[in-house]
């Protein structure tokens, strides 16, 4: 199978008619439900894409996972560790008169959703990144040069994944599968506005029926018909 990524991938990138693009640099999100390995094909991807690029100049394609946090928090004066518990506790853990729990600061739910966008998209405008949740499909929503995916599975292969990773029994891991996907969604509903529904992607793809190398080639496929990476492989 790696042989046969490796081999597709040299093609497509060999085969790019070379042309500029004058847009905003090329952003990719995942959204994902709980147990689905998101990390992995996310930094996959970001390897692919610096692996097969033909030119040793920069830009390199960057994994933006921690760093929203960190730098959101960095902005509000907040521990990274508050921050996360903010974004995790969904629309009650940001409402107007909430008293952060780490924290004799006073910080509105209006200022905290203006500085997790605002740096999202300071990462998205600097181009060839990939990101990991945080809302950031909601967040950029209607950007050019910005594919949304969505990584899916079933709830019981999930339920399975989890046992695995984390050494837990089959009712804890359930639990755990129906609250993370609540303050999931719940985020991405924070800034969305509304209850979200699955035309905000533009793929989903199911994890448990092909391996990372196969979604890294599918994903690889579809920005390669977009034109997505044209800068990067001058």
């Amino acid at each position: 199978m790696d042989n046969l990524l490796r081999n597709y991938l040299e093609k497509k990138f060999y085969e790019t008619e070379e042309k500029s693009n004058n847009g905003p640099g090329p952003v990719v999100t995942f959204s994902r439900e709980f147990g689905c390995p998101s990390k992995l094909i996310a930094q996959l991807l970001v390897d692919t894409l610096n692996k097969y690029s033909r030119t040793e100049k920069k830009p390199k394609w960057r994994f933006i996972n921690k760093e929203i946090l960190e730098e959101a928090a960095r902005e509000l004066e907040l521990k990274p560790v508050e921050m996360n518990y903010m974004l995790n506790s969904g629309e009650k853990g940001l409402v107007e008169d909430m008293l952060i729990s780490f924290s004799t600061t006073y910080v509105s739910n209006i200022k905290i959703k203006k500085t997790i966008t605002r740096v999202i998209q300071g990462f998205a405008s600097q181009g060839h990144v990939v990101m990991v949740g945080r809302g950031s499909a909601a967040i950029l929503q209607g950007r050019q040069n910005t594919l949304n995916l969505r990584l899916v599975a079933p709830v019981e292969w999930r339920i399975r994944e989890i046992m695995k990773l984390k050494n837990i029994n089959a009712g804890t891991a359930r639990k755990m599968v129906k609250l993370m996907d609540a303050k999931r969604t719940s985020l991405i509903e924070l800034f969305l506005g509304h209850q979200m529904d699955l035309y905000l992607f533009d793929m989903l793809i199911n994890c448990s029926r092909s391996s990372l190398e196969e979604i890294v080639s599918v994903i690889f496929g579809l920005m390669e018909a977009r034109n997505m990476f044209r800068e990067s492989i001058i």
